[in-house]
């Protein structure tokens, strides 16, 4: 018997399976890659049309991707179809909802705030492209926000940060926006790559963006930079083994 907990899990096992990504994934069965990767995170319900639509486009069991029980892929010696399927996807479509959306209905405000983490980590040290996709989603105190709404997490390597106490392998919770003040850590985008820095603007408007490690020199932003900011620095949270 082959089986995976959560119906998220299960999508996400397809799409790895094929070696896809979630936008390259969530074309194939009409949906957006953030779509997908609330699905598989358990966030915002599943319709049964998107997963009959899974398994019209993979040979994907249809008692699996239910229940978790037996093969993941449907029996080419037996000839399973997936007839039948939009039936049963219907009927449990709500039960679906219900269990993915359990807080839905809770009139109090939770103490947490689900943020998705963004897959690879955002250098430190010398600026990579950043990827796009959602690994998963992080619980955090919702003090920590501010109220703020437009929040995500980033990993970080390198130590172009250390002195002010970001160390390699930390977490970020990061505001999303794209103007910041003077002296704020930021997730920026210089020249299409991805880095985190301290926000540095002179009294004659010159913008740089500095580590706080003495090993390592300011990076200046010219005019002819293509330069954005993509996110204030709120918070940092460090895992202990």
């Amino acid at each position: 018997m082959d089986t995976v907990s959560t119906l998220g899990m299960r999508i996400r096992r397809v799409r790895r399976h094929y070696g896809l990504r979630q936008e390259e994934f969530g074309k194939k069965i009409g949906i957006s890659g953030n779509r997908v990767s609330e699905i598989e995170n358990n966030k915002g319900g599943t319709s049964a049309s998107v997963l009959e639509e899974l398994c019209r486009g993979f040979p994907v069991s249809h008692e699996w991707l239910l229940t978790g029980n037996g093969s993941m892929l449907r029996n080419k010696e037996t000839g399973e179809e997936s007839k039948g399927i939009s039936e049963r996807l219907t009927l449990l479509e709500s039960r679906i909802g219900r269990i993915i959306n359990v807080h839905e209905n809770d009139d109090r405000e939770p103490s947490l705030i689900s943020v998705p983490l963004y897959s690879s980590a955002v250098p430190a040290g010398m600026p990579a492209v950043a990827a796009e996709e959602v690994e998963t989603y992080l619980d955090f105190p919702r003090s920590w926000t501010g109220g703020r709404k437009n929040v995500y997490a980033l990993k970080v390597s390198g130590d172009s940060m250390m002195d002010i106490g970001i160390m390699p392998g930390d977490t970020l919770l990061v505001e999303s926006r794209e103007t910041a003040r003077d002296g704020q850590v930021v997730i920026a985008s210089l020249n299409s790559e991805v880095t985190v820095k301290t926000l540095c603007i002179s009294d004659g408007g010159h913008v740089s963006l500095a580590p706080e490690n003495r090993k390592y020199r300011p990076i200046p932003v010219t005019p002819e930079s293509d330069f954005r900011i993509m996110g204030v620095v709120l918070a940092a949270l460090r895992q202990y083994r």
